[in-house]
């Protein structure tokens, strides 16, 4: 009679990483799991290879890419529209290592009704490793306040260690969610299309009374990508947008107006440090302009917004 657990892992071009993934996920021994594979409309044949090859899994196909936040929605809505206790959201990017880390989880809830949201300890592209999932919500003095820290003591920030910590965030990666929680307070919010949505739930999770915790549960490895990450790329584009996105959303409307101004002044100063990538750094400028535009006017999302986009 365990509680029932669906777990959700959103694909999206990502046939080969996907299919480690679910294979390591053939190791999970609780015994009221289903698995469900969330497909954002990949062209590199990932559904065709989850029909295939992991038939006891369901498998769905969104036909779009939805983004992390409209591709697990999808998933969620099955895990809430089934009665599920709880559902899971992990990322494809991932091995499992600990074949009982969910049962673990799910009996730290049982036992803590008042949890909301918990996420386990995960290690960053090697065992032992361990990646820092426990964050700090987006702000403007915070943002500041965390720069200088992480340049004085880098070590001061990281909080995913061995015991039970209640976090203001959790890092998306795999996140264990009380279903009661989510009809609550909603699922993910589909026009932050990806980063800053978990900032956004837990923040909405707080507001609601519920705990967000961090277990020391050992659980999988994160084959996160090297690159990617630079100044003016998607990523970067989708983190700065959200911030500015979520803090009018709370009500931060200076914290957002400042985080705003203060980003395009970073990208005028890369640009100027960096001649050779001047072009570049001024269509990012002019793109993330755009979008905090319509942000901080209070228009709805169009194609100035930015993401979704393929």
């Amino acid at each position: 009679s365990a509680p029932t657990v669906v777990l959700i892992v959103l694909t999206y071009n990502s046939r080969d990483v996907a299919r480690r993934c679910l294979v390591s996920l053939r190791r999970l021994n609780y015994p009221n799991l289903q698995i469900v594979v969330v497909d954002n409309g990949s062209s590199d044949g990932t559904e065709t290879m989850v029909r295939s090859e992991f038939g006891e899994f369901q498998c769905l196909q969104t036909g779009a890419n939805l983004g992390y936040t409209g591709g697990n929605n999808r998933g969620l809505e099955v895990a809430l529209a089934q009665g599920a206790e709880y559902a899971m959201v992990l990322n494809p990017d991932t091995i499992v290592i600990n074949p009982t880390f969910v049962a673990e989880m799910v009996a730290y809830l049982e036992d803590h009704e008042d949890v909301g949201i918990a996420g386990p300890r995960v290690f960053l592209r090697e065992r032992g490793a361990v990646q820092n999932t426990v964050l700090s919500a987006p702000g403007l003095w915070r943002s500041i306040v965390n720069w200088l820290r992480y340049r004085l003591r880098p070590r001061s920030l990281d909080l995913s260690g061995d015991r039970v910590v209640e976090a203001e965030t959790l890092n998306g990666v795999c996140l264990l969610l009380r279903s009661k929680c989510l009809r609550e307070i909603g699922i993910f919010d589909e026009n932050i299309f990806m980063y800053i949505e978990d900032a956004d739930l837990d923040y909405r999770a707080r507001r609601a009374g519920w705990r967000i915790c961090y277990l020391p549960v050992d659980s999988v490895v994160h084959e996160q990508r090297m690159d990617g990450y630079d100044m003016t790329s998607l990523v970067s584009f989708l983190l700065r947008r959200n911030t500015v996105y979520f803090l009018c959303k709370i009500g931060k409307r200076s914290d957002a107006w400042g985080y705003a101004i203060g980003s395009l002044a970073l990208m005028a100063v890369r640009g100027l440090v960096h001649p050779g990538s001047l072009a570049d750094y001024w269509r990012f400028g002019r793109r993330l302009g755009a979008a905090y535009s319509q942000i901080l006017r209070g228009l709805p999302p169009n194609e100035e917004f930015g993401p979704p986009y393929a």
